[in-house]
């Protein structure tokens, strides 16, 4: 049980992380470093839930 509240907890943080980047993609002067960072997190966040297997 509390596996599964851990894998949703950090699959809302992906989906809200790479819909931050998304934003900054579309924006019209874009800021590189903000845009390395989130795709560093998004790229932690799928690895983390990679430990998840059977959920």
């Amino acid at each position: 049980m509390l596996k599964n509240v851990l894998f949703n907890i950090i699959r809302q943080e992906q989906r809200d992380v790479e819909e931050r980047l998304e934003e900054e993609g579309r924006r019209p002067d874009p800021d590189g470093r903000k845009l390395s960072a989130l795709r560093r997190e998004a790229k932690m966040l799928r690895r983390e839930l990679d430990h998840f297997p059977d959920v």
